[in-house]
Formats: structure tokens, C-alpha cells, sequence
């Protein structure tokens, strides 16, 4: 998931799955809107991605036929607001699945327009918009959820969270032409304005494999 050298532990640690979990479920306050953020927007029991499903196989063969054992009790995936402890792994699987030097710090001065999916401690999905990038009109800047824990519904309910977080707004984003996300922003009602060629050439480094080319697509309110 990640990827680059291991300088020490501890930086690896907070990489992987930033500080402990527990010492931050408490609720903040936004420097952008003033609201009081609650610690969780959802805590999912019910969802069981393929990646969970296989861990949890793993670990019921593993301790097969010792005594007394007993499968652990369901943890949840948890929808939360972005907090600086989620920051370096944001980055990580940016720089991994998007482009090199993505750094989402200033996502932390609104969080009300945010989605952090963590399993555990570990950072597995996230959603970013802009609230204000015009008057009447939000941008999702980046949205992704890792690989082995896709097809489980957490992108779909991280853009909803998005757009029910700007209600009354256009809310406008930009696609790469050969992204299978592209269905799930039509699901939603999203539609393509613009075909922007190389639109992220400046962006990916040479020689990339990724497609350079953009739909721009707005969801009309």
C-alpha cells in the first residue's frame, strides 16, 4: 500500500497508520465553518470487502483446532473527517496511485468536506472537496479507494457524503478519460461538460502508462 524507504518505526508507524486512533475520536471544531465535527460520519458493520473477508479466512486457518479460540469480534469500517494524524498516509497513497508531491495539508482547514475511511487505524479510502472554488460551486479533488478494499460500496458513499455536504452548489470534478469511476459519477447524475486533452500531462511523470486526458463533469443543483 505503501511504498519508499523505511527511515525508522516510528516514521513507518505514522505512515502506515498514523498516531493511535483512540487518542483523536473526540469532536472538533472546523476553522472553516465553526461547526463541532463529530468523531465518526458512519461506522459500517455490515460492509465485508473482499480484503476483509480474506483476512479474516487467514486468520480462522491459521488458529483452526487450538483450543479455546475464539474468531475476534467484528471491527467496523469508519467514515471520518480529515485530522493532521491522517495526513501522511493521504499523501502516501496519493503519491502511490495518483501522481508524485500530492499534499492534501490544506484539506485540514475544511473538514466538513472530507471523507477518511479507516479500517482499524489504517487509512483505506478518502474524499476531498473544495467548498468555495467558485460562488455557487464545489470541486471534488481527490477521491480513491485502495485497491484491495474496492466494490464494497466506499466510494459511493463517500461521494454521496460530498455532495450532501454542499447542497444547493453545482458540484464539478475532473476524471481521467479511461477511469471506471466515470459510471459511478453518472450513477450520481454527474455529467461530462468538457474533454480536456493532456489535461493531467503536467501532473504525471514521463513516461507514465496513466491516461493524460480529463472529462470535466458537474452535477447540476
Amino acid at each position: 500500500m505503501l511504498h519508499g524507504q523505511r527511515r525508522s518505526a516510528t516514521s513507518f508507524r505514522h505512515l502506515l497508520i498514523g498516531v493511535h486512533q483512540h487518542n483523536h475520536m473526540r469532536p472538533f471544531t472546523s476553522p472553516y465553518t465553526s461547526r463541532m465535527l463529530k468523531p465518526y460520519i458512519r461506522r459500517d458493520f455490515e460492509s465485508r470487502p473482499l480484503k476483509l473477508r480474506l483476512m479474516e479466512e487467514l486468520m480462522e486457518r491459521t488458529h483452526r483446532g487450538q483450543m479455546g479460540w475464539k474468531p475476534q469480534e467484528r471491527r467496523p469500517i469508519d467514515y471520518c473527517y480529515v485530522q493532521p494524524h491522517h495526513i501522511p498516509s493521504v499523501n502516501a497513497m496519493c503519491r502511490e496511485f495518483f501522481w508524485p508531491g500530492i499534499d492534501l495539508s490544506e484539506c485540514l482547514q475544511y473538514p466538513d468536506f472530507s471523507c477518511v475511511v479507516l479500517y482499524r487505524c489504517y487509512v483505506i479510502g478518502f474524499a476531498f472537496m473544495v467548498p468555495d472554488v467558485k460562488y455557487n460551486e464545489a470541486y471534488i479533488s481527490f477521491i480513491l479507494v485502495h485497491p484491495e478494499w474496492q466494490h464494497a460500496g466506499i466510494g459511493s458513499y463517500m461521494l454521496y457524503h460530498l455532495i450532501q455536504t454542499c447542497m444547493g452548489k453545482d458540484v464539478t470534478l475532473h476524471v481521467s478519460a479511461t477511469n471506471s469511476a466515470m459510471l459511478l459519477y453518472q450513477r450520481f447524475g454527474f455529467k461530462p461538460e468538457e474533454f480536456i486533452i493532456n489535461f493531467y500531462e503536467r501532473y504525471l511523470p514521463a513516461n507514465s502508462p496513466q491516461c493524460p486526458h480529463a472529462f470535466f463533469l458537474r452535477l447540476r443543483r
